[in-house]
């Protein structure tokens, strides 16, 4: 009972913590870099790997589409991208308060389990970084009572779903379940895409480049902290609560030792076309930063070709020394850049045409 409490107050944590920060523009960067890098991680670890585990190569097809329809719309209907985003963002919205009451069931199966202390908090975690992602975005995007209102819902079905365990069980099991939650992970990840609010690029540059340094070390901080609870917790495998954690991150693992040599000779190349434009190392290295992120998306691509073709990847060899050294230059470049400027290359297209999100300032 006492963590289901914990869940709900966290729930409270995170408009005070943004009211606290609305006139700091170093701060707000860093909320930037954190709410990016978490929703990043959520959806690689949990949202997107749950829902294929549900509904397979469809839900991806569905995450696609959610991340890609506010950018189809503003091809096809000029200044419609903002009002798409609010709609996209309320659906987003509507599949996590379901997605909630799963973290009621799992607050009230610990009660039981031998350890339910990790599993506990691996819940609490999650729903801290959901709870400042979605006030944060509902913040920018729509008002604070639609923010609010969506925050009590969460703790509303949060409750539920602790003390009706097993019809939530059975619920999560539906496929239908799984490709709503595929369309808000593509959803939210199209909409952290975008600065969040007009007020991140202005005041000192120095400040905010630091501030979002540190919110993304924030953010690692963050995930890392998520994949050892959900790694140390033991949560059984069942139709019921498909615990997909500890095989999305072996599966990523795997994968990445698997393909580590290409990895590092995609880094190699990005030094070396940089090297050919710049003569001094200091602008080359700049240069080929722009280039790294390019190998971390091809490592998820990968692993999500493994998952859905198991017998395309002869898994279990390669060098795990290349994969710690390429994965220490992919968090060498997210601490320096920040995680904004980081990604910022690889999602260029939805930058590309203006934006006209109209920030209501309720």
């Amino acid at each position: 009972m006492t963590a289901l409490i914990v869940s709900v107050l966290l729930l409270l944590f995170a408009p005070l913590l943004a009211r606290s920060v609305k006139t700091r523009p170093g701060i707000r960067a860093g909320f930037d870099g954190f709410v990016l890098i978490t929703v990043i991680g959520l959806v690689t670890l949990t949202l997107l790997p749950e829902a294929m585990a549900h509904g397979g190569i469809l839900a991806l097809l569905i995450a696609a589409l959610g991340l890609s329809i506010p950018w189809i719309s503003e091809l096809l209907f000029h200044k419609a991208e903002a009002m798409t985003h609010r709609i996209v963002l309320m659906v987003a919205s509507l599949a996590l308060i379901v997605h909630a009451a799963t973290d009621g069931a799992l607050i009230a199966f610990a009660n039981e389990a031998s350890d339910g202390t990790f599993i506990q908090l691996g819940i609490l975690l999650h729903r801290a970084g959901i709870a400042i992602t979605l006030w944060w975005l509902f913040r920018s995007m729509l008002s604070s009572m639609t923010g609010l209102l969506l925050l009590g819902a969460l703790g509303m079905t949060t409750v539920l779903g602790y003390f009706f365990f097993n019809s939530v069980s059975e619920a999560y099991s539906l496929p239908m379940f799984g490709y709503w939650q595929a369309f808000a992970a593509g959803s939210l990840l199209h909409i952290v895409l975008h600065p969040l609010g007009h007020a991140d690029t202005a005041g000192n540059q120095d400040i905010i480049r630091k501030g979002g340094r540190v919110g993304t070390a924030a953010g690692l901080v963050f995930i890392s902290m998520l994949i050892i609870t959900h790694y140390i917790e033991h949560t059984p495998h069942s139709d019921t609560f498909p615990h997909v954690a500890h095989h999305t991150i072996d599966l990523l693992v795997e994968v990445g030792v698997f393909t580590a040599p290409l990895l590092m000779l995609g880094v190699l190349l990005a030094l070396g076309i940089s090297k050919s434009r710049y003569k001094e190392w200091r602008p080359a290295l700049r240069g080929a930063m722009s280039y790294v992120p390019w190998t971390l998306i091809a490592w998820f691509g990968m692993s999500i070709l493994a998952e859905m073709m198991p017998d395309l990847m002869p898994l279990g060899r390669g060098s795990f020394l290349l994969f710690a050294v390429w994965l220490a230059i992919i968090v060498g470049t997210l601490m320096y850049q920040g995680a904004r400027v980081f990604f910022g290359g690889v999602f260029a297209p939805f930058h590309r045409h203006s934006h006209g999100h109209a920030h209501s300032k309720g």
